[in-house]
Protein backbone atom coordinates (compact mmCIF):
# COMPACT_ATOMS: atom_id res chain seq x y z
CA UNK A 1 0.00 0.00 0.00
CA UNK A 2 1.26 3.45 -1.01
CA UNK A 3 1.39 6.29 2.15
CA UNK A 4 -2.13 7.97 0.41
CA UNK A 5 -4.13 5.29 0.46
CA UNK A 6 -3.28 4.43 4.43
CA UNK A 7 -3.19 8.10 4.97
CA UNK A 8 -6.88 7.75 3.27
CA UNK A 9 -7.68 5.07 5.65
CA UNK A 10 -6.64 6.56 8.40
CA UNK A 11 -8.48 9.73 7.52
CA UNK A 12 -12.01 7.59 6.90
CA UNK A 13 -11.42 6.24 10.27
CA UNK A 14 -11.22 9.55 12.21
CA UNK A 15 -14.23 10.13 10.64
CA UNK A 16 -16.10 7.14 11.83
CA UNK A 17 -15.10 7.56 15.19
CA UNK A 18 -16.36 11.35 15.19
CA UNK A 19 -19.61 9.72 13.45
CA UNK A 20 -19.51 6.96 16.64
CA UNK A 21 -18.41 9.34 19.16
CA UNK A 22 -21.50 11.96 17.88
CA UNK A 23 -24.55 9.25 17.74
CA UNK A 24 -23.31 7.91 21.90
CA UNK A 25 -23.51 10.89 23.20
CA UNK A 26 -26.46 12.43 21.58
CA UNK A 27 -29.32 12.85 23.64
CA UNK A 28 -32.14 9.83 24.88
CA UNK A 29 -34.80 11.77 24.11
CA UNK A 30 -33.72 11.77 20.52
CA UNK A 31 -32.51 7.84 20.42
CA UNK A 32 -36.67 6.97 22.36
CA UNK A 33 -37.72 9.17 18.97
CA UNK A 34 -36.42 7.20 16.74
CA UNK A 35 -37.07 4.00 18.60
CA UNK A 36 -41.12 4.52 18.67
CA UNK A 37 -41.19 5.96 14.77
CA UNK A 38 -40.76 1.87 13.93
CA UNK A 39 -44.65 0.87 13.27
CA UNK A 40 -45.26 -2.90 12.43
CA UNK A 41 -47.20 -4.55 9.84
CA UNK A 42 -50.24 -6.42 10.25
CA UNK A 43 -49.76 -9.82 8.80
CA UNK A 44 -52.15 -10.78 6.19
CA UNK A 45 -54.11 -13.19 9.05
CA UNK A 46 -54.33 -9.84 11.02
CA UNK A 47 -56.12 -7.94 8.57
CA UNK A 48 -58.57 -10.46 7.01
CA UNK A 49 -59.80 -12.12 10.65
CA UNK A 50 -63.35 -11.00 11.04
CA UNK A 51 -63.71 -10.30 7.44
CA UNK A 52 -65.91 -12.15 5.06
CA UNK A 53 -65.77 -12.40 1.17
CA UNK A 54 -68.09 -12.96 -1.43
CA UNK A 55 -65.63 -15.55 -3.36
CA UNK A 56 -62.26 -17.11 -3.81
CA UNK A 57 -61.27 -14.28 -5.99
CA UNK A 58 -61.52 -11.80 -3.59
CA UNK A 59 -59.20 -14.03 -1.23
CA UNK A 60 -56.58 -14.49 -4.32
CA UNK A 61 -56.71 -10.55 -4.86
CA UNK A 62 -55.93 -9.87 -0.76
CA UNK A 63 -53.21 -12.12 -0.77
CA UNK A 64 -51.85 -10.46 -3.75
CA UNK A 65 -52.50 -7.00 -3.20
CA UNK A 66 -50.87 -7.35 0.90
CA UNK A 67 -47.33 -8.90 -0.95
CA UNK A 68 -47.59 -6.01 -3.28
CA UNK A 69 -48.36 -3.09 -1.23
CA UNK A 70 -47.21 -4.03 2.54
CA UNK A 71 -44.87 -6.17 1.47
CA UNK A 72 -43.62 -4.60 -1.54
CA UNK A 73 -42.72 -7.78 -3.49
CA UNK A 74 -44.74 -9.73 -6.01
CA UNK A 75 -45.72 -12.98 -5.21
CA UNK A 76 -45.06 -15.97 -7.25
CA UNK A 77 -48.18 -17.81 -8.40
CA UNK A 78 -47.01 -21.08 -7.25
CA UNK A 79 -46.70 -19.53 -3.58
CA UNK A 80 -50.92 -17.89 -3.39
CA UNK A 81 -51.88 -21.55 -1.85
CA UNK A 82 -49.15 -21.30 0.63
CA UNK A 83 -50.33 -18.17 1.96
CA UNK A 84 -53.70 -19.13 1.54
CA UNK A 85 -53.43 -21.74 4.32
CA UNK A 86 -51.03 -19.35 6.70
CA UNK A 87 -53.54 -16.87 6.75
CA UNK A 88 -56.08 -19.64 7.15
CA UNK A 89 -58.20 -18.18 4.69
CA UNK A 90 -61.94 -19.41 5.00
CA UNK A 91 -63.03 -22.17 2.48
CA UNK A 92 -60.01 -25.02 0.59
CA UNK A 93 -58.13 -23.10 -1.33
CA UNK A 94 -58.82 -23.87 -5.45
CA UNK A 95 -56.45 -23.22 -8.32
CA UNK A 96 -59.80 -22.35 -9.77
CA UNK A 97 -60.36 -18.95 -8.15
CA UNK A 98 -56.58 -17.97 -9.76
CA UNK A 99 -57.37 -18.61 -12.95
CA UNK A 100 -60.86 -16.48 -12.49
CA UNK A 101 -59.63 -13.19 -11.01
CA UNK A 102 -56.94 -13.39 -13.46
CA UNK A 103 -57.48 -10.12 -15.95
CA UNK A 104 -60.10 -8.92 -13.41
CA UNK A 105 -58.19 -8.94 -9.83
CA UNK A 106 -54.85 -9.97 -10.60
CA UNK A 107 -52.65 -10.14 -13.39
CA UNK A 108 -49.89 -12.58 -14.06
CA UNK A 109 -46.71 -11.39 -15.41
CA UNK A 110 -44.46 -13.57 -18.19
CA UNK A 111 -41.93 -14.75 -15.02
CA UNK A 112 -45.16 -15.89 -13.01
CA UNK A 113 -45.31 -12.95 -10.26
CA UNK A 114 -49.08 -11.90 -9.89
CA UNK A 115 -49.86 -8.27 -8.78
CA UNK A 116 -53.47 -6.23 -8.74
CA UNK A 117 -55.34 -4.94 -11.87
CA UNK A 118 -56.79 -1.44 -11.58
CA UNK A 119 -59.75 -3.13 -9.96
CA UNK A 120 -58.12 -5.34 -7.72
CA UNK A 121 -56.06 -2.58 -6.50
CA UNK A 122 -59.78 -0.38 -5.35
CA UNK A 123 -60.92 -3.53 -4.35
CA UNK A 124 -57.50 -3.67 -1.86
CA UNK A 125 -57.69 -0.23 -1.20
CA UNK A 126 -61.59 -0.47 -0.56
CA UNK A 127 -60.99 -3.56 1.83
CA UNK A 128 -58.40 -2.44 4.21
CA UNK A 129 -59.93 0.91 4.23
CA UNK A 130 -63.08 -0.65 5.39
CA UNK A 131 -61.11 -2.74 7.78
CA UNK A 132 -63.13 -3.21 11.45
CA UNK A 133 -61.32 -0.89 14.48
CA UNK A 134 -62.70 -3.80 17.44
CA UNK A 135 -63.31 -7.33 16.24
CA UNK A 136 -64.93 -7.96 19.83
CA UNK A 137 -67.89 -5.38 19.60
CA UNK A 138 -70.98 -5.90 18.13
Amino acid sequence: MTDAQIQKILEQLENHEKRIHAMESSDTKQSAKFGTTVEKQKTLREIIKGRKFKNGQQQIAIIVGYHENVLKELIHEDKIKTEWDNAKMTNKYSKNFLDRSKDEFVRIRPNKTCDLTQTGENFFEKFVQNEPTNSTSK
